[in-house]
């Protein structure tokens, strides 16, 4: 290849990349662009309660005085281990983009959410109402729990990491794992 042949080429590419990016491709660069600023929640200034529930079992647990621990609030007397409650907070405040499976509320039932199989109910000091966040079925790979929060017509994915540490949880109350205080 000649020297002229290969400037010629290199300006090319130079001109047709941007190109194929930003005008003949635009979903691309929207959809990158999109997906890592988008937040499930939106929880500033983080998680001061969160309640599990799991049919008729419930867990509340507070953030504690000193802003930084969180201590059991219900049932009481019972001993779940800080840093599998801040975890789970952190799981939950943390939540970036995930991936969204509908938009049409006739589909809860297709999704295990027309009856909820558990719920967790986030309070926080920036928004006056809680969060309800309900969960279905698992996916088919068995890898994501179907999920929605109250208000939304939208399904998503969540992963398993949430519904363990949510079992790891109630183990703890019902003093299955370790030593009850």
């Amino acid at each position: 290849m000649s020297r002229r042949s290969a400037i010629f080429f290199t300006i090319l590419i130079a001109i047709l990349l941007p190109y194929y990016y930003l005008v003949d491709r635009p979903e691309l660069r929207t959809k990158s662009i999109h997906t890592e600023q988008e937040s499930l929640l939106d929880l500033k200034g983080g998680v001061d309660s969160i309640t599990v529930t799991r049919g008729e079992e419930k867990i509340r647990f507070t953030k504690a005085s000193d802003g930084v621990h969180y201590k059991v609030v219900e049932p009481q007397g019972k001993f779940i281990p800080q840093d599998l409650m801040a975890a789970l907070a952190d799981l939950l405040s943390d939540a970036k983009s995930v991936e969204i499976v509908s938009n049409d509320p006739k589909d809860f039932t297709q999704f295990g959410l027309d009856h909820p199989q558990g719920e967790i109910i986030l309070q926080t000091g920036s928004k006056p109402q809680p969060i309800n966040i309900f969960f279905g079925s698992e996916n088919p790979t068995r890898t994501a729990i179907y999920a929605r929060i109250d208000g939304s017509p939208k399904v998503f994915l969540l992963g398993k990491n949430l519904e363990y540490y949510q079992a790891l949880m109630f183990q703890w109350v019902e003093g299955k794992q370790g030593k009850t205080a």
